[in-house]
């Protein structure tokens, strides 16, 4: 990542777009909002913008709006932090001046609200990823980056009318050993390989001292719950064919919570997976473990904002302490002095 160390002078930038996200160009009248961006929720991203009357020319049913952040840094690129759709706005009037507050939607509830008009069925064998990014495409939503895999359904999967296709979509991911779908800064829908987190590359090295760009007011909490140091997953089995067992021990001499340090195993167990061979089976014990970890430490920061997306992982090395952490949420609000509101999950 660039050096993002250096002096500010920061700026929002509010880009109106139209449905297949072309610039209709700035928004005028901005005075305010907010962004949250969530890696756990099914939507991944909520906001809000305050917009005075001033005769734009605004669709609000289909128009999308490209919140893109400038740092002021010489030599350092704005980036957009959020592209989502409008909600029907409420209009207020006050001391004879009209606005519009608006409630900020993620582009999968595009995929979320599209739904299957009858039983939608998939037989054995049928290829997921490529299903995936067709039920994507059913939507009307085209700007779609999708890893390739030769994954296909060892059994038949069916869901019945009405269902979302994003929950759809998810489960096919899930049973690929993918993410769950998600869209980035500028609105594109992701379709990646799950990566375990002491596989990725950190994005961001926060550092104490000179070049720190958080603030030394940050706060760890844990929860010493009763956390599994084991988690299995069990697949859908047939005549012809057993059961794909997944499973995910924690055996870190270094965590509190592994067999090493316990003496024993505390498992728990998922039935009815499906899963498209050993190596999801393997990765999906491996995500449910980590979720299951998820209270033993969690990080509060305020830190500048930064192009960091939910997941990423980041080392952080404040005074008298060290550690490598994934970002789980993200708030912002849209002022020049604005810093992001962090919670990160302690990698294990």
């Amino acid at each position: 990542m660039a050096d993002l160390t250096g002096p500010r002078r920061p700026s929002w930038r509010v880009d109106l777009l139209d449905r297949d996200y072309a610039p209709l160009g700035e928004i005028d009248g901005v005075t305010g909002g907010s962004i949250e961006l969530v890696a756990l929720s099914r939507l991944g991203a909520s906001g809000s913008l305050t917009i005075l009357d001033r005769g734009q020319d605004i669709d609000w049913m289909s128009h999308r709006v490209r919140l893109t952040y400038d740092p002021g840094i010489p030599g350092i690129e704005a980036w957009p932090v959020a592209t989502m759709l409008f909600t029907s706005p409420t209009t207020r009037t006050r001391s004879g001046v009209r606005s519009f507050d608006a409630k900020l939607l993620s582009p999968l509830a595009v995929v979320d609200e599209d739904t299957t008009e009858a039983t939608y069925s998939l037989p054995a064998g049928t290829p997921i990823i490529p299903t995936v990014v067709a039920l994507i495409q059913s939507t009307g939503e085209t700007r779609i980056a999708a890893t390739e895999s030769e994954a296909v359904l060892r059994s038949p999967m069916v869901w019945e009318a009405g269902t979302p296709k994003l929950t759809i979509i998810n489960e096919l991911l899930e049973s690929a050993g993918y993410w769950s779908l998600w869209c980035d800064g500028s609105g594109q829908h992701r379709v990646e390989p799950y990566v375990p987190p002491a596989d990725r590359e950190p994005a961001y090295t926060f550092q104490a001292g000179a070049v720190s760009i958080h603030s030394p007011d940050w706060s760890r909490e844990q929860d010493h719950a009763a956390v599994p140091n084991r988690f299995i997953v069990i697949g859908e089995g047939s005549d012809e064919e057993p059961a794909i067992v997944g499973v995910a021990t924690n055996e870190n001499p270094d965590s509190p919570y592994s067999f090493q340090a316990r003496g024993r195993w505390i498992t728990e167990t998922e039935e009815g997976a499906e899963v498209a061979d050993q190596v999801a089976a393997d990765l999906l014990a491996q995500r449910r473990l980590l979720d299951r970890m998820s209270p033993v430490a969690k990080l509060s920061v305020s830190h500048s904002v930064m192009p960091l997306d939910p997941n990423d992982v980041v080392t952080f090395q404040p005074r008298g302490h060290s550690t490598r952490a994934t970002v789980q949420r993200m708030s912002f609000q849209l002022s020049y002095d604005s810093l992001c509101q962090a919670e990160w999950r302690e990698a294990q």
